[in-house]
């Protein structure tokens, strides 16, 4: 797929970048890396993805 036939792979790639090829001990960690990266996107990219 594409980000253009389907938006919400945008969102999810951006998490991959952050958060794919790491081991995390926990859930909590892993919980907490999640919520940090989110804080990250940036909500301008990803409104382009969602509202085009």
């Amino acid at each position: 797929g594409s980000p253009e036939l389907n938006p919400a792979e945008e969102c999810w790639r951006q998490l991959d970048q952050e958060l794919g090829n790491r081991l995390f001990d926990t859930l909590d960690d892993l919980r907490e890396a999640a919520l940090s990266a989110l804080d990250r996107v940036e909500i301008p990219d990803v409104f382009t993805y969602l509202c085009p």
